[in-house]
């Protein structure tokens, strides 16, 4: 059996994840069919993802190199 460790810290919800990446609640509940995909893989999705305001950052630095 697996133990469990109660350290008093809650895990975040997906919902919170997307949230903390600037996506739209639900972003990643779905694929492209339609199905539902599991909180493993949406953690995971979410944990190789570029944070939106930050992307929006850099690409607003790039631009401004461009344009000098």
């Amino acid at each position: 059996s697996m133990l469990k460790f109660n350290t008093g810290i809650r895990r975040l919800t997906p919902t919170e994840c997307e949230r903390l990446q600037g996506f739209p609640d639900d972003w990643t509940r779905y694929d492209d069919s339609g199905n539902e995909i599991a909180d493993s893989p949406r953690y995971r999705m979410m944990g190789n993802a570029v944070t939106v305001s930050v992307a929006k950052w850099l690409g607003e630095r790039f631009r401004g190199v461009e344009e000098k």
